[in-house]
């Protein structure tokens, strides 16, 4: 037997906050602000289009740049097509900021999440939040939530650690914690979700419906399935994960 889980971790947006309320405005207008901010003439609806946004339909690609990946990795596909932006360090940093100001204001959890970590902590787990996205929108999330004390351990593509799907911030997570990588699940909506709680070796992959992935692509990624995060902690109790 392989023991209960302990350790639940978390992707954060399309996992814990709804993808398409909280980001997609920010991610389909950010290339048009950048290249306003700096003024460059450039086709920005080119730029949306080559990271994975469609500005015409207002959607956003799964697995694309603008789904799953960093500020960073975006910034250098922007400033390899458009040398006339500032350095990739600096673009990034301008998209993190515009990014995270803009979903500061459209903060949407993708369901009660102050219950569902109480839920999780009465089921005495540990909770990680590993994201793509900068430690610091995953911070200002816990705080604009009220979620400080049901956490205890984040990180972000520019915590220290190679971003998902790389295992590396999971594997952060067991260090800190002392767990062992089957007592833990790995929770998210993308591909790099599903193939880092793999590589890391956690007992299951679970996809969520909140983010933007769609379910036909998320099953034959994931060893499960729940609508929201909020179902976690039925499937926690159940005996499939035994």
């Amino acid at each position: 037997m392989p023991g209960p889980v302990r350790g639940v971790l978390f992707d954060k947006d399309g996992t814990l906050i709804d993808f398409e309320k909280t980001w997609l405005p920010g991610l389909l207008s950010a290339a048009r602000q950048l290249v306003e901010t700096h003024n460059i003439e450039t086709d920005v609806d080119s730029l949306t289009r080559a990271a994975g946004g469609d500005p015409k339909k207002g959607t956003v690609a799964p697995g694309t740049l603008l789904a799953q990946g960093t500020a960073i990795e975006v910034a250098e596909l922007w400033c390899g097509l458009v040398p006339a932006l500032p350095t990739i360090n600096e673009t990034a940093a301008w998209l993190d900021s515009y990014w995270l100001d803009h979903a500061e204001h459209n903060l949407a959890p993708a369901c009660d999440l102050k219950q569902l970590f109480l839920t999780l902590r009465a089921q005495d787990m540990r909770i990680a939040i590993v994201t793509n996205d900068a430690e610091r929108g995953a911070w200002d999330m816990v705080e604009a939530l009220g979620l400080g004390d049901s956490i205890d351990f984040v990180a972000g593509y520019d915590s220290g650690h190679t971003p998902k799907p790389a295992p590396d911030m999971l594997q952060a997570f067991l260090r800190a914690e002392g767990l062992a990588a089957h007592e833990t699940v790995m929770v998210g909506d993308s591909r790099a979700d599903m193939e880092a709680g793999r590589a890391a070796g956690c007992r299951a992959a679970i996809g969520v419906l909140t983010g933007a992935t769609p379910e036909p692509q998320l099953t034959p990624l994931a060893d499960f399935i729940i609508p929201d995060a909020g179902h976690l902690p039925n499937l926690l109790l159940s005996s499939a994960l035994t």
